[in-house]
Formats: structure tokens, C-alpha cells, sequence
């Protein structure tokens, strides 16, 4: 079901509640790990990933053939639930990394 907030903490848009699998994947060459999506957006997602250690940066699958894949920041973390925001592709085409604040920071291009 879909929720929208009100008032001083409004969220820009509206959350899907999903609770469906999904595939966390770490590093591009590591083994995908399932985890369950709570919620999506359009500008990120909730997941549940039990005691998994999460990079700041890392990559979701939402189908367990790679049909839909999202690069996500992790924005923040309680316990065994994380949230984090979806990477546009500018970022990625920018390059960046993360800072520990949780924002991106761009990466500057090494010369040759």
C-alpha cells in the first residue's frame, strides 16, 4: 500500500510498501545475497538485510534474473533494516565515492 506523510517531515514521494526478495549485491563480482525489500520509492528503498555488513555503495537486483538493477548509497541503517538512495546515473557517469556523511563526493579524474 502506498503512504504518503504529512507535516514538518514529508518525504518529497510516495513509498510502496513491497516486502517482496530481493538480491543485494555487494561488489560487482561477489555472490548476489537475498534480502527482503520493505518499501520503494522513487528515490530509494528499505531493506531488511538481518546482520549483513553492507558497503556505503552497492548494487540491488530486484528480480533474481538482473532484470531490474538500482546502485544504492546507503543512507542509513537500524539494526537489522537499512535504508539508502537510489545513484543517478550523472553520479555514476561523474564518478564518485562516498563520504562518511553519507553524501556523494566527486571523485576527480587522474590524468594520464
Amino acid at each position: 500500500m502506498a503512504k504518503q506523510r504529512k507535516g514538518p517531515g514529508a518525504r518529497k514521494g510516495v513509498r510502496v510498501e513491497l516486502h517482496a526478495p530481493g538480491f543485494l549485491i555487494p561488489t560487482p563480482d561477489a555472490p548476489w545475497i537475498e534480502c527482503m525489500i520493505v518499501e520503494v520509492s522513487d528515490e530509494g528503498v528499505s531493506l531488511d538485510v538481518g546482520s549483513l555488513a553492507v558497503p556505503k555503495l552497492f548494487g540491488l537486483a530486484f528480480t533474481s534474473g538482473g532484470d531490474v538493477l538500482r546502485v544504492c548509497l546507503l543512507d542509513w541503517r537500524k539494526g537489522e533494516l537499512l535504508g539508502a538512495r537510489f545513484v543517478t546515473a550523472k553520479e555514476l557517469r561523474e564518478g564518485f565515492k562516498a563520504d562518511g556523511a553519507g553524501g556523494p563526493k566527486p571523485q576527480k579524474a587522474l590524468a594520464t
